[in-house]
């Protein structure tokens, strides 16, 4: 019933435009259906497109929605934030030719079903925690965007590949949290990845879950060669700071170097055998 008023009051509601839009969704528990399920949201979202929303945000709850690429159309949208959704194949298509004015895309806890995150126009890129790809292991995936200046990326190496990052000559920050036990990711793609973000002048670089282990040799580290600050926590400055030091060299231009350690960690203790 809530559902229908809602339809109905964005129906009749005069055309008047909008800065911003923000959908707090819940599909009810145990929905097989997903696409059924997401049809109401699908329109809502369509109609403040068509009010010329320059910012949207969708934030579901339970199971994902199942988000229609057709309703990406708008030549006013700048901001996307989308949280627990299905990103079905052809969905950047979309975003790519109907939201031509987009600079800031957030996605978390999302399903991407292409082998691609690409975009030509958006600047701020943040992949937060739980975005995941449907292919598995043996299919590369990638993220291009060639005019982004800023991404942040979080990955669970334990269930995921570390993408490849390609056409990102524009970056100029770059914040990477990595998680989990390094299962489907070597020492060439962590350097491929890397080389991705090898244009940057700051990088925020962290590891969540216990310690780094990286092969003896530099292979796995790209050239920075415009990097002015770098940080770095625990994991990354442990035992013998073997990956902190492959970080310093091969970052020639830096002067500004950011060690977050643990609370119950200090120096002293890192330094011990």
């Amino acid at each position: 019933m809530f559902k229908k008023f809602v339809t109905r009051f964005l129906l009749l509601r005069n055309r008047v435009g909008l800065d911003e839009f923000r959908l707090d969704y819940s599909l009810a528990c145990g929905t097989e259906d997903l696409n059924a399920g997401s049809v109401d949201a699908n329109l809502w979202i369509s109609h403040v497109l068509q009010w010329n929303a320059r910012a949207v945000k969708v934030v579901n709850r339970e199971n994902r929605l199942e988000l229609d690429p057709a309703v990406f159309t708008s030549s006013f949208l700048r901001r996307l934030h989308i949280s627990s959704a299905r990103l079905v194949p052809g969905f950047f298509d979309q975003l790519q030719v109907g939201c031509p004015a987009l600079e800031y895309l957030f996605l978390s806890d999302c399903l991407v079903m292409d082998l691609e995150i690409y975009s030509n126009t958006v600047k701020v890129l943040i992949l937060a925690e739980e975005v995941d790809f449907s292919c598995d292991h043996d299919y590369p995936i990638s993220i291009s965007a060639p005019s982004a200046i800023s991404v942040s990326i979080e990955c669970d190496l334990s269930v995921a590949r570390l993408p490849t990052l390609k056409n990102m000559a524009s970056l100029e920050t770059a914040s990477v949290l990595l998680s989990g036990h390094v299962t489907a990711c070597d020492a060439d793609g962590i350097r491929q990845f890397l080389g991705g973000l090898s244009h940057v002048t700051s990088l925020d670089f962290r590891y969540k879950d216990g310690k780094l282990t990286m092969e003896k040799n530099i292979r796995w580290c790209a050239t920075f060669s415009n990097l002015i600050n770098l940080t770095v926590d625990t994991p990354c400055v442990r035992a013998d700071f073997y990956a902190l030091i492959v970080f310093l060299q091969n970052s020639h231009s830096l002067k500004k170097l950011t060690l977050k350690l643990d609370q119950a960690c200090d120096l002293c203790h890192i330094m011990d055998p």
